[in-house]
C-alpha cells in the first residue's frame, strides 16, 4: 500500500499543477501567394527593359507565333528570354530559362544577389508594383534559394489577368492567365 501515497500526490500535483495556455493553432505550412499589383496594362518589351541581355535573334514557335530570343549576358548559351506573341505591344508571354552553374556544370539555383536572381528581380520590378515581396516568394517557393538540388518546386502568383510562374528549373513565365506556350498546355 505504500505506492498508494504516491499515486495519490501523482493526482493532486496534476489537479492542482500550472495550467497550461491552450495550444496555438497550428501554423499553415504554406504561406499563402502574396496578391500580385501588376503595373503593365499589356506585356511589351517595356518589361525586359534595363536587363543584361545580349543581342536577339527573331524566330517562329512551334505553332507559328513570332518569338524574339534573347541570351543572358555572362551565362551559359541555354539561358535566354523570349518574347512571344505576333503583337509587339501585346505580347502573349515572356518566357525565360535562368540557371547559374557551378565549375562542373552542376545548378547553383539562384544565388542572392547573383545574375539570375538580380535578373528577375528586375523584371519582376518592372511588371509589379511589389516587386521585392514577390520575387522573394517566388524565389523561395520554387527551391531555388536556397537552392534544393534534386528538389523540384514551383511557384506562382496571380490576379484576374496575369500569371508569373518560376519553377526550380529555372523556367520563368510571366504570361496572360488563358495562355500556353508552345509545347506547355497540360
Amino acid at each position: 500500500m505504500k505506492a498508494f501515497p504516491i499515486l495519490l500526490s501523482a493526482l493532486l500535483l496534476a489537479a492542482c499543477g500550472k495550467s497550461e495556455a491552450p495550444a496555438e493553432p497550428a501554423q499553415n505550412a504554406a504561406e499563402a501567394a502574396p496578391k500580385p499589383a501588376f503595373k503593365v496594362k499589356y506585356i511589351d518589351n517595356n518589361a525586359i527593359a534595363g536587363l543584361d541581355l545580349g543581342q536577339s535573334s527573331e524566330g517562329k514557335t512551334n505553332d507559328g507565333k513570332k518569338q524574339i530570343s534573347y541570351p543572358i549576358n555572362g551565362l551559359s548559351e541555354q539561358n535566354v528570354i523570349q518574347l512571344i506573341g505576333n503583337h509587339p505591344n501585346d505580347l502573349e508571354v515572356i518566357s525565360g530559362k535562368c540557371m547559374e552553374t557551378g565549375d562542373k556544370g552542376e545548378p547553383l539555383g539562384w544565388t542572392e544577389n547573383g545574375k539570375c536572381h538580380a535578373l528577375f528581380a528586375k523584371l519582376v520590378g518592372n511588371i509589379a508594383e511589389d516587386g521585392g515581396k514577390l520575387t522573394s516568394y517566388l524565389l523561395s517557393h520554387a527551391a531555388l534559394q536556397p537552392y534544393q538540388a534534386g528538389k523540384s518546386g514551383y511557384a506562382a502568383v496571380q490576379n484576374g489577368r496575369y500569371i508569373l510562374e518560376l519553377d526550380s528549373e529555372g523556367m520563368f513565365y510571366f504570361r496572360r492567365r488563358h495562355y500556353w506556350p508552345s509545347g506547355c498546355r497540360p
